[in-house]
């Protein structure tokens, strides 16, 4: 995906195309992306920017971007201040990681640099002027949230810490040597993640690839690397059935159907679609289900606060027949009464304008109103839950669509549970049921794994195509992917286990925490909630994986 190498890729094919170019327009693609047209060598050029932590990425596309309607950004007034009119001055990505600067030279606010921060869950979109000072951040992070790299308005810029791995630029064979000798057990791909800067697990798995020997010479290893993390980069785009499932700036020979294409921007345009216009659908579709989100959530919690416990109900009965067994004690305009129990002397409050028949009649209308609630409510409260679960849910299928046909099944099932406008217009769909296919993953066991896209999808794969041994898992308590290790006989590993689970936790809402629990039970464990929706399921007998993300 968009690692340190595919970045450096990137900024090569930048320097090429937009360097000394001039800044024409910025806009704000959604809340985490932005636009640049870029005039150079009398073309039009479009720079999307996206700092989501799902798929932050920096690239060409192909056409221009517009801005999604949505309220502006606090940043977007800046950049159009220091960036627009000004010319890029310089391009670098900083040395193994996914950071990219871009030097502007502005005619009246003079020279400011956009720092595009890539990195996952910290990704960030920082203007910092010449002298290293942040003038604003899409993301303001204090000292409470990081006190190594406080990203605020008038601070210095902190780069990310220089990772405690070798420098593959001159990696000397022996070192690398010592480290696969200190970790015979370890797969090799996991060795060279661990200890040299800038290798993502993609890149390892393609050099573990190419380099299949079960005792790989570090010197051939060495060359595979650097032959792979330099130029000249060939871009290449992976395909499942006809699909692009994955890109690189190299040749990705560890898939057997790939195609190359003309530059590292058109691969990652071509993986993710057309960003503007997924996006622009995305937010306002967002900020409605996120407002029906909120009245459920409303509702639900009246409803918890409606609910007496058990102590409040007995307490009622007991005040109003004792208040009747001590009326001989009672006088006109007395405000209460102590009353004895088996517990000890009790305090009443009495309505002093009412009668005793009528303060006791008061606390019997209150315990049987009470009652009523404690027999009616919890079924009232678990379908609100439900409600609010499937909100989550909308949402989190929402940020995972990948294509106009997945957006419109969100709008569908949105629509039915009445989230979103009824009225609201969907686009012709070549796929109008929102099922489409699953994302099948094959485990380095040799496992078929399938990951639910959707609320409709997570319906059909867990009760229609998964059999009853099968392994079911779902990150715990968030909306999220169902998730199917297909079992065909066989005793599933927990190496397979570990991977579906990390899929489970990549597809749900949990996908930016440090540590993500997943449930872990067979498909027969796994039922429907009665009156919930589709994909809404209750687990039985299940076990936790904890994954580190």
């Amino acid at each position: 995906m968009f690692d340190a190498v595919t970045l450096a890729a990137v900024a090569d094919e930048l320097n090429e195309r937009i360097l000394h170019g001039r800044v024409q327009e910025i806009v704000q693609l959604d809340a985490l992306s932005f636009g640049f047209e870029i005039y150079a060598a009398h073309t039009r050029q479009y720079l999307n920017a996206s700092v989501h932590p799902d798929d932050a990425r920096v690239h060409l596309v192909s056409a221009k971007l517009r801005g999604a309607g949505q309220e502006p950004a606090a940043l977007l007034s800046l950049l159009r201040k220091y960036a627009e009119g000004a010319f890029v001055d310089a391009i670098a990505p900083l040395p193994h990681e996914r950071v990219l600067n871009i030097q502007l030279d502005h005619a009246t606010e003079g020279v400011s640099i956009l720092v595009i921060e890539t990195i996952g869950r910290y990704s960030n979109l920082i203007l910092v002027d010449k002298n290293g000072v942040v003038i604003d951040a899409l993301k303001r992070v204090s000292a409470k949230v990081n006190r190594a790299r406080v990203t605020l308005p008038k601070h210095p810029y902190a780069p990310p810490p220089p990772q405690a791995k070798l420098d593959p630029g001159v990696l000397e064979p022996s070192k690398l040597a010592d480290a696969l000798a200190e970790n015979r057990s370890v797969p090799l791909w996991q060795v060279l993640v661990k200890t040299i800067a800038g290798v993502s697990p993609w890149l390892a798995r393609e050099v573990e690839h190419r380099v299949p020997t079960s005792s790989p010479k570090a010197e051939e290893l060495v060359g595979t690397l650097r032959e792979l993390m330099s130029p000249p980069w060939y871009p290449t785009i992976a395909l499942e059935d006809g699909e692009p499932a994955e890109y690189a700036p190299y040749a990705l020979t560890q898939f057997e159907s790939t195609r190359a294409v003309n530059s590292i921007s058109a691969a990652i345009e071509e993986f993710y679609g057309a960003p503007e216009s997924y996006a622009a659908a995305k937010e306002p579709l967002r900020a409605e289900i996120v407002e029906a989100r909120d009245r459920l959530a409303r509702k639900r919690d009246a409803l918890a606060q409606s609910l007496p416990d058990e102590g409040e109900i007995e307490r009622l009965r007991t005040s109003g027949e004792l208040i009747l067994a001590y009326a001989f004690q009672i006088t006109p305009g007395q405000q209460s009464v102590a009353a004895e129990t088996e517990t000890g002397i009790i305090e009443i409050p009495l309505i002093p304008n009412l009668s005793v028949v009528e303060n006791a009649q008061r606390y019997f209308k209150d315990y049987h109103r009470a009652k009523d609630a404690a027999e009616r409510v919890p079924a009232l409260l678990a379908a609100a839950n439900a409600d609010v679960d499937f909100a989550e849910q909308m949402l989190n299928d929402l940020e995972l669509a990948e294509n106009r046909a997945e957006i419109d099944a969100v709008i569908q099932a949105a629509r039915e549970a009445g989230l979103i406008d009824k009225t609201r217009r969907r686009r012709a769909s070549k796929n109008p049921s929102g099922l489409g296919e699953p994302r099948t993953v094959q485990s380095q066991d040799g496992f078929t794994i399938l990951v639910g896209k959707n609320a409709r999808q997570n319906e059909e794969l867990t009760f229609h195509r998964a059999k009853p041994d099968d392994l079911w898992l779902h990150a715990r308590n968030v909306a999220g992917a169902h998730v199917v290790i297909l079992r065909a006989g066989r005793e599933i590993p927990e190496s397979t286990i570990a991977e579906a689970a990390k899929l489970a936790a990549d597809y749900s809402q949990a996908r930016a925490e440090r540590k993500v629990d997943v449930i872990v039970t067979p498909r027969k464990n796994v039922h429907r909630l009665r009156g919930g929706r589709a994909g809404q399921v209750t687990v039985r007998n299940s076990s936790i994986v904890r994954i580190v993300l």
